[in-house]
């Protein structure tokens, strides 16, 4: 009983460059070469931070949010902070004119400081409380007025408003 093996390598696919002059055809495959990129860090949610290789070196950075996400901007603050919590700024970063200082139950307030305008939405979900749905609007007002004399931006633009107002 013989047995016969292939001794023939397997096809395998190779980048390189063919070249076709007159009758001849000539392959010149390319060589692997460094990565393009160096310390490269990821975070939940799909955000890459990395420096690239080169002459001139830049920090690059993704960050990812799917489009059905209900707040698309917290997950990008999420990921931007997780991959920079090792970059200190160099002076003071200019806050956005919006911020959000509660977000707890299916409720939500945004603070505009140069407006020093407060706008909150809330949540409710009609098949849990379809009876006692006043309750439960009830409770996110308390929650509304509870959280947010925890928050020292809130604190800031109201005794700003009330200075302004006494002056």
């Amino acid at each position: 009983m013989t047995q016969t093996t292939n001794t023939q390598p397997k096809p395998r696919k190779v980048r390189g460059t063919g070249i076709y002059s007159g009758n001849e055809f000539s392959f010149k495959p390319c060589e692997e070469g460094p990565s393009s990129q160096t310390n490269v860090k990821t975070c939940v949610g799909g955000g890459k931070r990395w420096t690239t290789t080169g002459s001139d070196p830049s920090k690059m950075i993704t960050l990812k949010s799917k489009e059905s996400s209900p707040d698309q901007y917290a997950d990008f603050v999420k990921q931007f902070e997780a991959l920079t919590r090792d970059l200190k700024p160099k002076k003071p970063v200019a806050l956005p004119d919006t911020q959000r200082v509660v977000d707890e139950d299916g409720l939500q307030c945004w603070l505009n400081e140069a407006k020093g305008e407060l706008t909150f939405t809330g949540t409710i979900s009609l098949t849990k409380n379809c009876r006692n749905w006043q309750a439960e609007v009830l409770r996110q007002v308390q929650l509304i007025v509870r959280r947010l004399p925890a928050s020292e931006k809130f604190n800031k633009v109201i005794s700003n408003i009330k200075n302004g107002e006494t002056k």
